[in-house]
């Protein structure tokens, strides 16, 4: 979460983060351990409810879509002007009885 949140909120104070994000996993997990797939797609709605400005399908998209960019893509400069794309592993795992929903 923390590279979410400093997409949505780029001057941050890392004690402030910490802290926003443990308070935030409590609510969404509902104080699990784990997010099951509705409770993933529930934080993932509320996000995009609360950062865009309009109730609006293409807007909500276009932040999800930057959101998932962000986390999943890494690009990384050396000190000599080389840069590369890392694409670090993302495992989300949903029960077949989840992926009804």
């Amino acid at each position: 979460m923390q590279r979410v949140y400093k997409l949505l909120l780029p001057i941050y104070r890392p004690e402030e983060m910490e802290k926003e994000i443990e308070e935030e996993w409590i609510f969404d997990s509902r104080n699990q351990e784990s997010l099951d797939f509705t409770l993933f797609t529930k934080l993932l709605y509320r996000i995009a409810h609360h950062w865009c400005v309009h109730i609006d399908l293409d807007e909500y998209n276009d932040l999800l879509e930057r959101i998932y960019d962000r986390i999943s893509l890494k690009r990384v400069v050396s000190q000599d002007g080389n840069h590369r794309t890392v694409v670090p592993a993302i495992l989300i795992e949903f029960t077949n009885e989840e992926r009804k929903i």
